[in-house]
């Protein structure tokens, strides 16, 4: 797995090296998960070209990207799937890290928003029909796609560990690729905790929330596990009966 830094966007990485179906490796240079890039210098627009892209897909809410639009790339189609809408405090819309701070103030707990979240997005109409055009983009011939939600990390992260099911990456591969975007935003989790730490409003409580929220923890993920095998027995079925992925083609088109 090859992982990429822009300037304003640390949380970058090919999916590709990762052992899936049959001992298969999925091909490199084909799919790019990530955080969005409405800001860019001329060394992240020669590494965003780099990577060919064919489309970007974002799966940020309404109100996220028309306030941080992605930078536009020549030759790549946009598509807009929102998997969930963030309510962005006004005063927050301007904060690249606005979509995830909006709440927290109010009754400090990230951790239970998080969980309450990631159910949510494998249950609510919104989410499932987020996650159903993406794979029937993903299951065309020729895309190179970048997909990604504010931070790369909740929305895409569930994007991304869909497509490892749906190609038979192991449940290890799939948690250590999860968990690998607390390396990536370190910097940027500590950053935001000293921009607010002189709030009057900063104390124990809220940090422990603020961290919560910028964090990728095993806890989130199973949360959507375990919705997924009571809502609809199990993980196969969520992708095959619910996503519409035909796994014989996915398998075809991404691995070798």
């Amino acid at each position: 797995m090859k992982t990429y830094e822009l300037s304003v966007q640390k949380n970058i990485r090919d999916l590709g090296g990762l052992v899936g179906y049959n001992g298969k490796t999925i091909k490199f240079n084909r799919l790019f998960r990530g955080g969005a890039f409405p800001k860019v210098d001329e060394e992240d627009i020669k590494i965003l070209e780099s990577l060919h892209l064919t489309d970007v897909v974002d799966f940020r809410g309404n109100e996220e990207f028309t306030y941080k639009p992605d930078y536009v790339l020549k030759g790549v189609k946009y598509h807009n799937f929102p998997a969930i809408e963030e309510k962005i405090k006004k005063e927050d819309r301007h904060n690249e890290d606005g979509n995830l701070l909006w709440f927290v103030g109010d009754h400090q707990s990230g951790y239970e928003h998080l969980k309450e979240q990631y159910r949510r997005l494998v249950t609510n109409k919104k989410g499932i029909k987020a996650y159903k055009d993406f794979f029937r983009l993903v299951q065309e011939d020729n895309h190179v796609i970048y997909f990604h939600c504010s931070q790369g990390k909740d929305r895409a992260g569930l994007a991304s560990f869909f497509i490892e099911m749906a190609l038979g990456v192991s449940m290890e591969q799939a948690i250590d690729d999860y968990l690998l975007t607390n390396i990536a935003m370190e910097k940027r989790t500590e950053a935001l905790l000293r921009s607010v730490e002189y709030k009057p409003f900063y104390n124990e409580e809220y940090k422990q929330s603020l961290l919560d929220v910028f964090s990728a923890k095993l806890d989130y993920l199973n949360e959507t596990i375990n919705e997924i095998n009571k809502q609809y027995s199990n993980i196969d079925n969520f992708l095959v009966n619910v996503l519409d992925i035909n796994l014989e083609k996915m398998r075809e088109l991404y691995l070798e």
